[in-house]
């Protein structure tokens, strides 16, 4: 107690946390230790000095407990002074403790009150003292100095790629790639969406399976993804490949089959070039024979479907659809080719029923008996280039046997050359019904009323020797050889220039200049431009001469033969095996179909 006025009746009782000794006349302050506050005075005067809260420092001597600034705490009781936080932490008035700066936000220097949201497209972790990571819907472009990034955001964090997922902090190398979707590098911000080759929508999704896990049920073939956004058994760019050896991608694109035995396939391909001979042989015998043209056609099953035959051609001669089937076959020939040739691509309801209509006619002989992945590129575009030739040579060889064979029958009967005539005027029967009808307007090249043989009126001996005949063999199936070979060249010389089809994948980043890696179309595993590509073009070189520059060759050779007899208006046995190649022009005219295969491959290959 204390009074500082005399003549008082009573003391005044002292304020908490004051001293006030016996006798006292004032309140003195109370002397408390630093870390301790007076917070009440006992009954003898002295107060009683209690430990600061947490949150608060004291001073010692009288001073009250002080909350501590924003940015400082008091971690525990009984302090003299607040701390500072941390960069990277904040707190407010009065904390215990400091808080780390929540994502997003950051504190670049001690004893901020409060964190600062990061600018714009920047981010940060729990705790940053900088941002430095790039916000959602953003990616670093490339590793630098955090105070670089920070000066310069801009400069850094580029815009997510389309199809790619960004998150907070991702960087060019840790881009998500969402299902069905596959990149050729980690430097590279350019993502493929899988095809499906031949599947449906979903075949690009079994095969590429990303980084981005969308849920539980998809998160083993993430893992099994690896490095290469592949699911475990698919490989390659845009995980097309297989990764067990001995495998193919099935026609489903979705799961991969082992290959059959090449002994197998080999035995297939023996088959299947058996039965074409007989084939070919049972045809060419039953327009080539007496017996095939009169009697055959009396047979009970086999006669309705060469009535038959007959008629259609005969029909099909009248009423013009040569011509018109030539001109639409070329135009067919040259849309097949807009996207591969010329990297054009036309709307889907232009180009959807070509594309249909190229995977059911094209000529892949090899892929009859063995899918594409099973047999290297190589050896399969020569047995793309090789193969019609042999059916050609076969079917030639089957009219060279069948002449010979004649003759040795009418060796044997003595027929001599009334036989003959027969069989010369069968010859014309496989050239086609209808060849000697007339048009209105000036008479075709080769329509022309055939004169009587001369081979009819000449010793057999002298004219039919065996030189003579295996030449007139070969000109019986000429027209049919030549038939194939307007049909295979633009199927086949499509396979020979896509040797240098590629398809390339960017492999730079977006700062960098251009840098891509391609692989063949038509062979995944194979990487264009190395020395496994060169070996197969410098075969295709080959096959260019053979199959585009040879067959306009083999077209001009066999019009400039027949020239003469062309103006002249004399039919021979040559100008009627190619009137395949004259009959639908005027006389003057007869060259043009050498010069339409001349735009055709330019058109579908040399451009």
């Amino acid at each position: 107690f204390y009074q500082k006025a005399s003549g008082a009746a009573e003391c005044l009782r002292c304020k908490p946390g004051s001293l006030c000794p016996l006798g006292a006349s004032l309140e003195l302050p109370a002397a408390c230790e630093p870390g301790t506050y007076a917070n009440a005075t006992d009954d003898d005067g002295d107060p009683d000095c209690f430990d600061c809260p947490a949150g608060s420092s004291c001073g010692g001597g009288a001073a009250p407990p002080a909350e501590c600034s924003p940015g400082s705490v008091a971690a525990t009781p009984g302090l003299a002074k607040c701390e500072r936080c941390e960069p990277g932490t904040s707190s407010g008035a009065g904390s215990e403790s400091c808080s780390e700066c929540a994502a997003g936000t950051y504190a670049a220097n001690s004893g901020q009150g409060q964190c600062v949201p990061c600018p714009y497209p920047l981010s940060s972790e729990r705790g940053a003292v900088i941002c430095s990571v790039c916000q959602k819907g953003f990616y670093l472009l490339q590793s630098a100095d955090p105070a670089d990034v920070f000066k310069s955001p801009t400069d850094y964090c580029k815009p997510c790629p389309p199809n790619a997922e960004c998150s907070d902090d991702t960087s060019l190398a840790t881009l998500g790639v969402p299902l069905g979707f596959w990149r050729a590098s980690f430097s590279s911000a350019e993502l493929t969406e899988c095809r499906a080759f031949g599947g449906d929508g979903q075949a690009g999704q079994a095969r590429c399976v990303g980084n981005v896990d969308p849920g539980e049920a998809s998160g083993r073939r993430v893992q099994e993804a690896g490095l290469d956004y592949c699911a475990d058994a698919f490989a390659g760019p845009e995980c097309q490949l297989c990764r067990e050896p001995n495998h193919y991608l099935d026609a489903d694109g979705a799961a991969c089959n082992k290959c059959v035995a090449v002994g197998t396939a080999a035995g297939h391909m023996a088959g299947i070039a058996l039965g074409l001979c007989v084939a070919f042989g049972l045809v060419a015998l039953a327009y080539s024979t007496q017996r095939g043209q009169t009697e055959w056609r009396k047979e009970r099953f086999i006669g309705l479907p060469l009535r038959i035959a007959d008629r259609t051609g005969d029909a099909i001669y009248k009423i013009g659809l040569i011509p018109k089937f030539k001109i639409l076959f070329g135009f067919y020939q040259v849309c097949l080719v807009l996207s591969t040739t010329y990297s054009a691509r036309l709307p889907e309801r232009y180009t959807g029923w070509t594309e249909a209509l190229a995977e059911a006619v094209f000529i892949d002989w090899s892929g009859v008996v063995l899918p594409v992945q099973c047999l290297p590129h190589k050896s399969r575009l020569i047995a793309v280039a090789i193969s019609p030739i042999g059916v050609i040579a076969l079917l030639l060889f089957a009219g060279i046997v069948l002449r010979l064979c004649a003759r040795w029958r009418r060796a044997r009967r003595g027929a001599g050359c009334e036989s003959a005539s027969e069989v010369d005027g069968a010859t014309s029967n496989v050239l086609g019904a209808g060849e000697a009808q007339l048009q209105d307007q000036e008479p075709p090249s080769s329509s022309a009323a055939e004169p009587p043989t001369a081979l009819a009126e000449t010793d057999d001996a002298a004219v039919f020797s065996w030189p003579a005949e295996v030449a007139l063999g070969l000109l019986d199936l000429t027209p049919a050889g030549l038939v194939l070979v307007f049909c295979f060249v633009p199927s086949i010389s499509a396979s020979i220039f896509r040797a240098w089809s590629c398809q390339a994948y960017t492999v730079s980043p977006p700062d960098e200049p251009l840098r891509q890696v391609s692989y063949m179309r038509q062979d995944a595993s194979v990487e264009c431009r190395t020395e496994d590509h060169e070996s197969i073009t410098d075969i295709a070189v080959g096959f260019i001469v053979l199959w585009p520059a040879g067959s306009l060759v083999l077209f001009t050779s066999l019009l400039a033969a027949c020239y003469k007899p062309l103006q002249a208006k004399t039919p021979t046995a040559l100008t009627r095996a190619t009137a395949f190649l004259h009959r639908e022009y005027k006389t003057t005219w007869y060259w043009w179909e050498a010069v339409e295969l001349a735009r055709k491959l330019v058109l579908t290959g040399f451009v």
